[in-house]
């Protein structure tokens, strides 16, 4: 008898956590499409790190700017071809820039960098858009790829969070 209202005991939490994650994602279905990222954000590369790598030397605060190999202590490296391959960062050519955002739920980044030359410096702004009432589950590192940053030129990091309310 004891067995039986243990399995039945269990079969209603199970019931009520199907149906509580059914109405945490309600309206979530029309998020928009995840992109990589507009403005200076070179689309069609993927950056990809070490998964070794210790990501306590991450600066989630403050973000990171990495413009030469060895400031790339991620191991941080690029495809053009939508992940078949990767290859180091031609440093030469590109910076890469770094904002840690936690992620809740079902989430889409809409990443921007833009370039202020009169003021010397770049803002890259993420809008963290999310949709469904749940705990904080994971980070993304939103790496994005530029052209080479400039000497004299700053970065500005903008985290802004918007709860999707559908469509």
């Amino acid at each position: 008898m004891k067995d039986v209202l243990q399995n039945i005991f269990f079969t209603i939490v199970i019931l009520l956590f199907v149906i509580s994650c059914t109405d945490m994602y309600k309206g979530c279905n029309n998020m928009p499409e995840q992109t990589v990222g507009t403005g200076e954000i070179v689309n069609d590369a993927l950056i990809w790190f070490n998964l070794t790598t210790n990501l306590d030397i991450f600066d989630s605060e403050k973000g990171q700017v990495i413009t030469s190999d060895s400031e790339n202590i991620f191991d941080l490296v690029v495809s053009f071809d939508n992940g078949e391959t990767y290859q180091p960062i031609d440093f030469s050519k590109y910076s890469v820039l770094g904002k840690n955002a936690v992620e809740s739920c079902r989430v889409v980044f809409d990443r921007n960098v833009t370039k202020h030359a009169a003021q010397q410096k770049y803002i890259y702004k993420i809008t963290v858009i999310h949709c469904g009432d749940c705990q904080k589950l994971a980070t993304n590192m939103n790496w994005v790829l530029i052209p080479k940053i400039e000497d004299d030129f700053s970065v500005e990091f903008v985290m802004e969070f918007k709860r999707w309310k559908g469509k």
